[in-house]
């Protein structure tokens, strides 16, 4: 068969320099016109405008607009990738600014010095805000908060105020976290060796996210959820008598309840599957040596595994979970109004604790949407108001997922996920008849459905400015 040697191909035989406007960072326009259109620039200004002192320089509006795409875009971490970004004309198109309202790295790193005085309070209000804002667009009966902390890494970056060796061993920071769902709702920043349960940080964040949701949302059942780095008694006699809320906590494995539990007829247990995983249990009272209440505690254990594998006694999976849901009668009937009748099973309480895998999910979204852990600054007031910026830009992208490309990718998407498909597609932005218009394939056009984004980005539910 004869080869058709004269057909012309189609082949590259130089390469040139356009002075058109093309971006691989297309998605990055979308998010910013919607959180433009969200209120959430007005929010920020109102809230730190103090700080810009001077008419001169960069502004707060556009400080908080290039650090959210920063973090957004996550392609060039670096606080020098703020000076290659200034070069980029197509970037500072995306961004609907001109290339000389682009920040330099000098310019970011003066505006954090600014933040060293500010303290958690000011950022906590902004994700308390922000909080309230999805309460309202969701409208949960029952509000299950998350209570945990994240180590930062920060092995190899020791010049760091506040880098101090954590339990993990390693030397960095320690955050504490209060989560709703994907949601980060509060965020302390702190030191390295601050536990757990350090100081009273946890119980104070809880009774102010609780306030908040009684004052701003609703007076709804409350549910905290930790893991046994927060077992005090001091902690839950303070949920019980002073917030009225509800607590599911891991108890430690201490030798007396194992044995308690060995010693139980085995007539008294009860099982539960869960997909091919059964799963076995018992409550009874237990109270501690230093505590002063007898509550209720619930022993689970694994005995079949999905492999069909029977597990071993006392295995990882063993767990003593105390509660104090169905302790209460008040708080067991608000639970009972708002359609929860089935949180004072033990099965769906053990079922809560097992749900904090999925919540820790949060965390490594955040860490993926950081893209690296060590943290940018020798100071760590300004490190402090790096991560709470993070915080907040991640709760934005959440919300983004939420609002506008949900029928595009799934709202569990991890944030690589959603930089590959939404946010590194290649753009031309051009001016025409007066417009400046943002400009893509017809086949991203179609499979990305990037019109009816546009539309959800100019007409979200907007943040109430109070």
């Amino acid at each position: 068969m004869r080869t058709n040697t004269d057909k012309k191909q189609v082949r590259i035989s130089r390469i040139d320099i356009t002075t058109d406007k093309i971006t691989g960072r297309g998605g990055v326009a979308f998010f910013s016109r919607y959180v433009e259109h969200l209120g959430f620039y007005s929010l920020f200004t109102k809230t730190f405008g103090h700080l810009k002192t001077s008419g001169k320089g960069l502004t707060c509006h556009g400080f908080i607009k290039q650090i959210l795409t920063y973090f957004l875009d996550g392609s060039d971490m670096a606080i020098a990738g703020f000076d290659r970004r200034k070069k980029d004309q197509a970037y500072a198109a995306s961004l609907e600014c001109n290339l000389s309202d682009l920040a330099s790295s000098h310019q970011i790193k003066r505006f954090f010095s600014k933040f060293q005085v500010v303290g958690n309070l000011l950022f906590r209000k902004i994700l308390a805000h922000l909080f309230i804002w999805r309460l309202h667009i969701e409208k949960p009966k029952i509000i299950v908060l998350f209570g945990d902390t994240m180590v930062m890494n920060n092995d190899d970056a020791t010049q760091r105020e506040g880098v101090e060796l954590t339990y993990k061993r390693k030397k960095g920071f320690h955050p504490l976290h209060l989560c709703w769902g994907p949601y980060l709702v509060d965020v302390i920043f702190r030191k390295g060796s601050a536990h757990s349960n350090h100081g009273n940080d946890f119980t104070r964040a809880v009774a102010r996210i609780t306030a908040l949701i009684r004052k701003r949302y609703a007076d709804v059942p409350i549910i905290v959820v930790t893991d046994s780095g927060f077992l005090s008694d001091a902690n839950f006699t303070f949920f019980e008598e002073k917030l009225k809320i509800h607590y599911i906590c891991v108890g430690k494995k201490y030798q007396e309840l194992r044995d308690y539990v060995a010693a139980c007829d085995p007539a008294l247990f009860q099982e539960f599957a869960t997909k091919n995983t059964i799963w076995r249990y018992i409550e009874f009272g237990n109270q501690l040596k230093s505590w002063s209440t007898l509550r209720r505690c619930i022993f689970t254990s694994r005995i079949c595994e999905e492999t069909g594998q029977l597990s071993f006694d006392f295995n990882q999976t063993d767990l003593f979970i105390y509660t104090n849901i169905g302790q209460d009668k008040d708080l067991t009937d608000q639970l009972i109004r708002a359609g929860g009748a089935e949180w004072l099973q033990p099965v769906k309480i053990i079922a809560a604790n097992h749900q904090r895998g999925k919540d820790e999910l949060t965390h490594r979204s955040l860490k993926e949407f950081a893209t690296r852990e060590n943290l940018p600054f020798e100071k760590f007031a300004m490190n402090r108001a790096w991560y709470h910026l993070l915080a907040i830009s991640h709760f934005l992208f959440e919300a983004y997922k939420r609002d506008v490309t949900y029928d595009v990718l799934p709202v569990t998407a991890y944030p690589n996920t959603f930089r590959r498909r939404l946010i590194d597609f290649a753009a031309k932005i051009v001016s025409s008849g007066g417009h400046i218009l943002l400009k893509v394939t017809r086949t991203l056009m179609d499979d990305l459905k990037l019109k009816e984004l546009w539309s959800r980005c100019l007409a979200p539910p907007p943040i109430a400015l109070q």
